[in-house]
């Protein structure tokens, strides 16, 4: 009689009340059989053998709660684990399992996100997978299925110990659930690592707005022959992010209804924003000279963040205008600017509250979706949004004090 000393190191568990012996389970609509069995905390794990086959199927699952098991008992290794997968799909003819090391998955994963998203939000998620990457030192060069949640509180906590604020360093957290979010997706690994982790209380430092005059100020400053005079009319007149407003294209202008479509980089939302009579008749005189793609063809080239990114860049209008970027000192040890570029989209929000128009409204202009899910059951025509910006007031007809040439050249 031949027997299976690892079948019956399972069943004699399973008669001392150690452990549930392990099963398989078949979903009605799915062709795979899944393992069911406890984990070496105990808890029941239900997850998918991609076997059609039941017999082998069931030795999956068998396999897999002996590791467990042996794990409760005593200290396994992630190496140890992989080489019992490999071996054990040996047996059933399939592929072994090459587990890649963290460094690998996650640079791999930044291929993908550079195609996807917008180069700032590349650069985000670069800069935190590069600070967790050191964080874990050699770790970084095993089997990704070795990070544990531990790895990640200890990234959190050094980040925090760094004094960065509690915004900055739960964004890097989250950057990293998505990454391992997607691993868990494909059975990259069993389980994300990051799930077990709680974030930090965050208080946000707000923004300030621009008034009118300031805007009006800043226009004549970049002069209307700059891209920035075009930038900063459609931050103030449509309420929409910097990386949004740089990259808009022409055909997403609809001269003759008088209204932009954008699909915001950062929620992937699309909306309609009427235009003013300030921003129409400027966009329409910008026609008859831009032969580009782009309505700003040589802003939009430039990204938003670093020393020359459109950011900073605004900042330094801001100072030339003579206007107070209020700079304070965060909840970290950064200090920033409550007057930015961003405030515009405050600004244009803030007008129209100013003038009695609804919140669910002015929603439908700026894309945001945290009034419950109201935006979702409203459906509001194009007339409701064209009277919304139309309490807007014109920056093109203010009154400044003419600049002192003199005074200037001395």
């Amino acid at each position: 009689m031949v027997v299976n000393l690892h079948l019956l190191d399972i069943l004699v568990s399973y008669f001392t009340k150690d452990t549930n012996i392990a099963s398989i389970w078949r979903h009605p609509n799915s062709s795979f059989w899944s393992a069911c069995y406890d984990d070496k905390d105990g808890r029941r794990i239900k997850h998918s053998t991609k076997q059609t086959d039941k017999k082998k199927a069931l030795l999956i699952a068998v396999e897999w709660e002996r590791v467990e098991l042996q794990a409760r008992r005593t200290a396994v290794s992630t190496r140890q684990i992989q080489k019992v997968f490999n071996d054990l799909l040996e047996k059933t003819n399939e592929q072994t399992i090459v587990t890649p090391s963290t460094e690998k998955y996650l640079r791999d994963w930044l291929t993908g996100i550079e195609t996807k998203k917008s180069q700032g939000t590349f650069e985000r998620y670069k800069h935190t997978v590069d600070l967790f990457l050191k964080h874990l030192g050699p770790v970084a060069k095993s089997p990704i299925t070795s990070v544990s949640s531990s790895h990640i509180e200890g990234f959190l906590n050094e980040r925090m110990k760094g004094k960065v604020a509690p915004k900055t360093a739960s964004v890097d957290i989250k950057t990293l659930n998505v990454a391992f979010n997607r691993a868990e997706r494909y059975s990259v690994i069993l389980k994300n690592p990051v799930t077990a982790v709680e974030l930090p209380k965050i208080e946000s430092s707000e923004r300030d707005i621009f008034t009118p005059e300031q805007v009006a100020k800043l226009l004549q400053t970049v002069g209307y022959k700059s891209e920035w005079f075009t930038l900063i009319l459609l931050g103030y007149f449509t309420g929409q992010r910097l990386g949004d407003c740089a990259t808009l294209k022409w055909k997403n202008v609809d001269m003759q209804k008088r209204v932009i479509s954008f699909q915001q980089q950062k929620t992937g939302k699309k909306l309609q924003v009427p235009m003013v009579e300030d921003l129409h008749d400027h966009l329409q005189f910008l026609t008859e000279f831009i032969d580009s793609p782009y309505v700003c063809p040589d802003l939009a080239e430039r990204g938003s963040g670093g020393a020359h990114g459109l950011s900073e860049s605004f900042g330094r209008i801001v100072k030339k205008a003579g206007i107070d970027s209020q700079k304070i000192k965060g909840k970290g040890t950064i200090h920033f600017n409550r007057l930015t570029f961003h405030s515009l989209r405050h600004s244009f929000n803030s007008a129209m509250a100013e003038a009695g128009v609804s919140q669910e409204t002015r929603m439908k202009l700026t894309g945001h979706s945290s009034f419950g899910m109201n935006d979702r059951y409203t459906h509001t025509g194009m007339k409701p949004l064209e009277d919304a910006v139309a309490v807007l007031p014109s920056l093109l007809n203010i009154k400044l004090p003419e600049k002192d040439e003199d005074k200037t050249k001395k």
